[in-house]
């Protein structure tokens, strides 16, 4: 099976109609998104598809960015992008083989294809997975499970690399609003132009793609980490930038030996041939220094001293309170929106609205514990104006997350006697931030066509936002005490935590030089 030439990818098209494609047909105008039998599954496949791209057919510099969104390619053109690519992603081959390892010592330990699924990788996940000795995985799903491992790899104990993201990295992709938008256009808004990427040039894939060469053995005498290589020629523990998108942090190899007839696992195909074991070995890539994924928001030393840190998949899982780190980047760096994105706000590419999707998983070493997949709007302004907006948003998010902190304060001191050896209440804060989301995207969009330089109009924008979220949290605070057992209330508790609530919703830090803005444009009665 060569995964650029067999249609093995489910897609959907403009009919809702479930189709199978291969990679060199995805500029076809019927088709609309990628299907999978998981979520984590559809979130590698895109990326997948965004890295062949981003590799095989990046554009030169906007013009011809701009050229192929209105123009997109046929089937021919992206089969000549990808020919020298063909033998690199063959799934089984004596030599090399997608995403395995080209070199594996023959003392490898075998483990159940299962395995390779991430939620599956940890004896503590296995109370709701119970793989069975004879479940096994088509070719189709081994492939989408070896892509979205390698991709997310979290730590997995003594020599175990994760992904060069680290594990459980968050990734964000733009797509654009309108529901009739192509396959092609939602691949394309994240392909960036040779002149942005700016990495070095590359003669072969060989030079990217980290399986078409010997392991980077990263375990015991000869040990390597392995940092991405700023300029040719490359020192001997760098390689080429570009393999961020195809990182291969673990030694796995699938075992053919044991293949045969079955239902997969995963997808429930009946009597397909299916994989059921895999070979593996610790000491995998070791990604170390300032590697920077164009599809990944990361966390930036102001002063550059520490290398970037990626943002995590259960940001994903944060609502609004991202929004401006995410899609915009943060005067902190906690984070600065993906290169991409970053990108995309900047040159503003196509007239064209667009939202964020977000996903991710939420690890504790390699103990899946959510998988987070959400979905944010994108909105920006002029180039003049993008401080002022900047700005304002801050200002929002900043009483927004002041108001969840002073409601679960309150709340505990309601139900509480001593509410500083209580535990905390998470659900208390998600609930101001749940509440409060519609009210926040709405105002957000009122904000792409206000004048910064009206005082006025700003100060209502404020005013409504500091009396709004006021309406919110005392509206929950009086759920959440409620909820309580009555004969655990303690009245005069609270109706002080009620009262307190209040007065930190006037005089807050974030608050009150937002009431001076408002109270300094205050109409005067006629």
């Amino acid at each position: 099976m060569n995964l650029l030439t067999t249609r093995w990818i489910a897609g959907r098209d403009a009919s809702n109609a479930s189709v199978l494609v291969a990679p060199h047909e995805v500029g076809r105008e019927d088709l609309r998104d990628l299907q999978a039998p998981r979520a984590d599954f559809r979130g590698a496949l895109y990326q997948l598809l965004i890295g062949l791209l981003q590799a095989a057919y990046a554009p030169a510099d906007m013009d011809e960015w701009r050229d192929r969104w209105n123009d997109p390619p046929t089937s021919e053109d992206l089969e000549a992008a990808f020919a020298p690519w063909l033998e690199a992603f063959r799934l089984e081959s004596e030599g090399a083989a997608f995403m395995q390892d080209i070199d594996l010592p023959d003392e490898s330990n075998q483990a159940p294809v299962v395995d390779l699924l991430i939620d599956a990788g940890s004896d503590a996940n296995r109370f709701f997975n119970k793989p069975a000795a004879e479940h096994g995985l088509c070719e189709c799903c081994s492939a989408q499970a070896l892509l979205t491992l390698q991709l997310n790899a979290p730590a997995g104990g003594r020599g175990v690399r994760t992904s060069a993201r680290g594990g459980g990295p968050l990734t964000t992709l733009l797509l654009p609003a309108d529901a009739k938008a192509t396959l092609w256009q939602k691949l394309w808004l994240n392909v960036l132009p040779l002149d942005v990427l700016g990495y070095p040039d590359f003669q072969a894939p060989a030079d990217v793609l980290p399986w078409l060469q010997p392991t980077r053995n990263s375990d015991g005498p000869g040990a390597v980490e392995t940092h991405p290589g700023q300029a040719l020629p490359f020192k001997a523990h760098e390689v080429h930038p570009l393999q961020i998108y195809w990182s291969m942090p673990r030694r796995i190899r699938l075992d053919t030996s044991t293949a045969g007839q079955g239902r997969c696992a995963v997808c429930g195909a009946e009597d397909v041939r299916i994989i059921r074991h895999y070979l593996t070995r610790h000491g995998g890539t070791n990604y170390s220094g300032a590697w920077q994924h164009p599809l990944t928001p990361y966390s930036l030393d102001a002063k550059g001293a520490k290398p970037p840190l990626s943002i995590k998949g259960r940001q994903a899982g944060r609502g609004y309170r991202d929004w401006l780190g995410l899609v915009l980047g943060n005067d902190n760096h906690q984070p600065d929106a993906a290169k991409v994105v970053a990108h995309f706000t900047r040159v503003r590419k196509p007239r064209v609205r667009t939202r964020l999707w977000c996903f991710g998983y939420d690890m504790s070493n390699m103990k899946a514990l959510c998988w987070y997949d959400s979905v944010l709007p994108v909105h920006s302004v002029a180039e003049e104006q993008q401080r002022q907006f900047t700005a304002c948003i801050k200002h929002l998010l900043d009483v927004a997350n002041d108001t969840a902190s002073a409601l679960h304060r309150q709340v505990k001191a309601a139900w509480f006697r001593r509410p500083g050896d209580a535990k905390s209440q998470p659900a208390v804060e998600q609930s101001f931030w749940q509440t409060s989301e519609p009210d926040f995207y709405r105002l957000l969009e009122s904000l792409e066509s206000i004048d910064f330089e009206d005082g006025a109009r700003v100060a209502e924008v404020y005013r409504h936002w500091l009396l709004r979220t006021r309406h919110l949290a005392l509206g929950l605070f009086d759920q959440w005490v409620i909820a309580a057992p009555i004969e655990d209330l303690d009245m005069r508790r609270v109706v002080e935590a009620r009262a307190g609530l209040g007065k930190e919703l006037n005089s807050g830090k974030a608050m009150k030089p937002l009431w001076k803005i408002v109270n300094a444009f205050k109409k005067e009665p006629v």
